[in-house]
């Protein structure tokens, strides 16, 4: 026991005591840990320094305070607290040796770096740590993809979007759930259920987010839910702050419009209706979404319709989203396919003060070809094929024309259109053939009908052909055909087809230039549809299958700002190449046995080359600061 001590002026410091009991009828005991007492920001505080353990001796008061002032002249080298001789007297043994143990824990703990200022506890570690470890028992634990998601935290950082959403009133756990799902759909693309066990088991996006808590596909839904219900709050300001990182000219926009299908009836939707599919699809239930795109690939703005919405009938909503979203006086030239360029469309598009480029719904059967003019030769980016390119006015059209023959196009139409004709051709043979065998098909009214039967099946190419059949006493007795000679069938063979501006007097390769700006709309609708699952939808609700779709296209344009960052640096992985090469960089638990604790390190493996290339491209950092946490042994 203590019977007198000398005091020396320390940081406050104490031995806290924790009363135990495991239940009402069990013994208490009482366990121990070594905390300081500071003051932060005006505000005392109390923190656990080292946990001490259940000693027997520690019961005392009297020894609580002597082992108490025998750790602090050790932690802050103040030398020996008691005199030699004095030493028995005032700190009996076991209560030196007690102490010792509990500075040994201590220096496990914190390293034997002393800390030099009385205020800062623990003291500030080595820049080496070595141990003694049991390679034998070392174990790797908890092993999760990292890279992906640590990529995909850093740009939504970049794009700025917790800001967004916290002016939505948002909290900061419901700003960072959200995130995550944005996330989690670029990466996973799955439902959600499906995303809570992948986030469970797999992905270490809930530690980039510091989600500590299992998220619920039920979360998951009210997240998604949240997000549509702000949509034209959080475009408005998503687009502008990609605006403005990447210093995008809003010179062009491109329209144009997809669909998805349905697993089921969806009887009582008002949405899901029966439609042409994009996907051949026409036997299930579609929605029908637009977008109005820039040149560059990011949506400005999305629509979403019932599955029987015409093409042609979404352009003046596009065209007042146009408005709604860009600055005053701005007008900038649309470029639509042909499918919704119709003679009407166009003319709204004029009147309305915007340029137009388009490629053109109806062949010309006379367009004037000026032989003194040049013919333009331009190398396309897909395969280096050649296309020819002529300007042109057509007399009964008062906007400007480009004669376009493309050798790719060519080929592919060629192949297409023998293949057409040798399957027609090859039922005509059939026909014909049965006309001069017993028990064929003879009489002159059945043998038109097998041509009709056979006409309807090839339609596509069928009426390309004039067919002639002779006939004696009500029996065919011959067949023959011929290819009709039609130039517009001609030009289609040949690759050909035209653009369509109002622009004055523009020069063959700025409008192509321009036109080709549409790759970005396919490359768009592809990504959102294949690398991003939009179909096909399982959901019943309505108001959630237009969430489920405004989700994805979040999760577009975060893949979009990804893509654009690696283009610059000449990097042109699609979606699916890149979270594969960034899956390879991995999070996991590392288990160090040593000769006093085991050591457990949460740590990122070592980004391969292609990572770290992905990695700069997109200015973020390779990793995350390594999670150590001891297991003291007792």
């Amino acid at each position: 026991m203590c019977t007198s001590i000398e005091c020396l002026i320390f940081v406050p410091m104490y031995i806290r005591v924790v009363k135990k009991q495991r239940s009402k009828s069990s013994k208490v005991f009482y366990q121990y840990s070594l905390a300081q007492t500071m003051r932060v920001n005006g505000k005392v505080k109390q923190r656990s320094i080292l946990y001490l353990g259940s000693y027997p001796l520690l019961d005392d008061k009297a020894n609580r305070t002597a082992v108490l002032q025998l750790l602090q002249a050790k932690i802050f080298q103040k030398g020996e607290l008691f005199k030699a001789e004095e030493s028995e007297i005032q700190a009996p043994k076991e209560l030196r040796e007690l102490a010792e143990l509990l500075y040994e824990k201590y220096q496990i703990k914190y390293g034997e770096t002393p800390s030099k200022n009385e205020a800062s506890i623990p003291p500030a570690p080595a820049k080496a740590e070595y141990h003694n470890i049991d390679i034998k028992s070392l174990e790797v634990a908890d092993v999760k993809t990292f890279g992906a998601e640590h990529l995909c935290k850093q740009v939504l950082d970049t794009l700025q979007l917790a800001d967004c959403f916290s002016g939505l009133g948002m909290t900061e756990k419901q700003s960072d759930k959200a995130l995550l799902s944005i996330a989690a759909r670029a990466i996973f693309s799955s439902s959600e259920y499906k995303t809570s066990q992948l986030l469970q088991t797999n992905s270490a996006l809930q530690e980039c987010f510091d989600i500590d808590q299992p998220i619920t596909h039920k979360q998951l839904y009210a997240i998604t839910d949240k997000l549509y219900e702000n949509k034209e709050e959080i475009d408005k300001f998503l687009y502008s702050t990609i605006s403005n990182l990447f210093d995008l000219e809003d010179r062009l926009v491109i329209f144009d419009i997809s669909n998805t299908y349905f697993e089921g009836r969806k009887a009582g939707s008002k949405i899901a209706k029966h439609g042409r599919s994009k996907e051949k699809r026409s036997d299930c239930p579609l929605v029908v979404f637009t977008g109005v795109i820039n040149a560059e690939g990011f949506i400005r703005h999305s629509r979403i319709y019932e599955g029987n919405k015409a093409d042609l009938a979404t352009l003046d909503d596009m065209i007042a989203d146009l408005e709604n979203y860009s600055p005053a006086g701005v007008k900038q030239t649309i470029v639509i396919d042909a499918g919704i360029a119709t003679e009407e469309n166009l003319e709204s598009i004029v009147n309305k003060g915007y340029k137009y480029v388009c490629v053109s719904r109806k062949r010309l059967k006379n367009y004037p070809v000026d032989t003194q003019k040049q013919t333009i030769t331009q190398l396309t980016d897909r395969d280096k094929n050649k296309v020819e390119l002529r300007i042109f006015t057509p007399e009964e059209h008062t906007d400007t024309w480009m004669y376009v023959q493309s050798e790719a196009k060519q080929a592919k139409e060629e192949s297409m259109d023998e293949k057409l004709k040798a399957r027609f051709e090859e039922e005509l043979e059939q026909i014909k053939c049965a006309l001069d065998k017993k028990g064929g098909t003879k009489k002159i009214n059945k043998v038109w009908e097998r041509i009709g039967r056979a006409k309807e099946k090839n339609r596509r190419v069928s009426s390309k052909y004039t067919i002639d059949l002779t006939e004696k006493n009500g029996l065919a007795t011959s067949l023959s055909w011929s290819v009709k000679q039609n130039k517009m069938s001609e030009d289609k063979t040949k690759g050909v087809y035209f653009i369509r501006t109002n622009i004055k007097q523009p020069d063959e390769i700025e409008l192509w230039n321009i036109y080709n700006t549409i790759r970005e709309v396919e490359a768009t609708f592809r990504c959102l549809k294949s690398d991003l699952n939009i179909r096909p939808v399982h959901h019943q609700n309505d108001m959630r299958v237009e969430a489920h779709i405004y989700q994805t296209i979040l999760a577009y344009q975060l893949v979009n700002a990804i893509r654009h960052m690696l283009k610059d640096k000449g990097i042109h992985h699609d979606w699916t190449n890149v979270v594969r090469i960034m899956n390879t960089h991995t999070i996991q638990t590392i288990e160090l046995p040593t000769d006093k604790k085991e050591i457990h390190l949460r740590k990122p493996s070592k980004p391969i080359k292609e990572v770290q290339e992905i990695y700069n491209a997109t200015n973020c950092t390779e990793t995350q600061t390594a999670v150590k946490k001891y297991v003291v042994y007792h």
